[in-house]
């Protein structure tokens, strides 16, 4: 009985060492290979002489999606030789694999579609991690980027999952440069042109300011009266800045823009209240 249990133990015990020594082989060769790929894609990256920015997401989303198809390969390798080593046939396993792919690949169209589409995003350039997006009428900065589906984090902090194949119209808002429009509105009574002077002498001065300036590529321009309405007249600027940075540009120049009106007497425009007055003795309301 003892060398019965001994026997099984002893052909149980040396196929879970080599099992146990796959496992060790496959967790190096995964670090490796990481470690391979993000110097080889920094190696490449750093050739096309991209700026710190582009460099930096373009490496995080190579490096995410080479990583993730190595070690799927390597550990479906690693499996499969384990279970070799227990003596379980792997070419029956292997043929019923390829049917049972040919079934499910039949069925899951969408699933081919959203690997398709995050190989066209990804050899397209279209945009990386770090970038901020819209598709879909989804507004938010990418997260994480797969073959199947892009992770977006909104601006209330959703976290929003795009499958690759829904997405047809990308507006990608940190590629090269940016711009930041703001609308002035004034009262139609003011002197439009004293207001456009206004607003040139503030945008002149930006390439040298020390906290703008850095932020933006070109002072900046004066586009003109972009409407008219009855209680105000809007008057639209543009600046050039640099990705991501159109945001904390315009809210800046807001602020210094709102100065400097008042400064120069430039009166806002401000809702008007309409006051009803009923009179006691009068059906028939009034105005005031």
């Amino acid at each position: 009985m003892i060398d019965r249990w001994a026997d099984r133990l002893g052909t149980l015990l040396e196929p879970g060492i080599r099992a146990v020594i796959i496992l060790l082989l496959a967790w190096l060769a995964v670090r490796v290979a990481r470690l391979v790929i993000r110097r080889g894609v920094a190696r490449l990256l750093s050739s096309r002489r991209a700026t710190d920015r582009e460099f930096a997401t373009r490496l995080r989303t190579l490096t995410s999606l080479a990583e993730s198809a190595t070690r799927l390969i390597v550990w479906i390798l690693a499996g499969l030789t384990i279970l070799a080593v227990f003596g379980v046939p792997i070419g029956p396993l292997l043929a019923s694999a390829g049917v049972a792919g040919l079934a499910v690949g039949l069925g899951a169209q969408t699933l081919i579609r959203d690997i398709i589409g995050g190989i066209f995003i990804v050899l397209e350039d279209q945009f990386h991690v770090g970038d901020v997006i819209t598709v879909n009428a989804i507004s938010g900065q990418v997260e994480s980027l797969t073959l199947r589906y892009t992770v977006l984090r909104a601006l209330d902090g959703a976290y929003v999952v795009v499958p690759n194949g829904e997405i047809r119209i990308v507006q990608n808002l940190s590629r090269d440069w940016a711009r930041a429009v703001i609308d002035v509105a004034v009262t139609p009574e003011e002197d439009v042109d004293r207001v456009v002077a206004v607003l040139r002498d503030l945008l002149a001065g930006l390439p040298n300011d020390p906290v703008l300036g850095p932020l933006v590529l070109e002072p900046g321009e004066v586009l003109g009266v972009e409407a008219i309405a009855p209680q105000q007249a809007t008057v639209r600027l543009a600046v050039k800045t640099r990705p991501l940075e159109q945001w904390r540009v315009a809210r800046e120049l807001r602020r210094r823009i709102l100065l400097a009106l008042r400064e120069a007497g430039v009166s806002v425009p401000y809702p008007r209240t309409v006051t009803i007055i009923q009179p006691p003795d009068s059906a028939e309301p009034s105005l005031s």
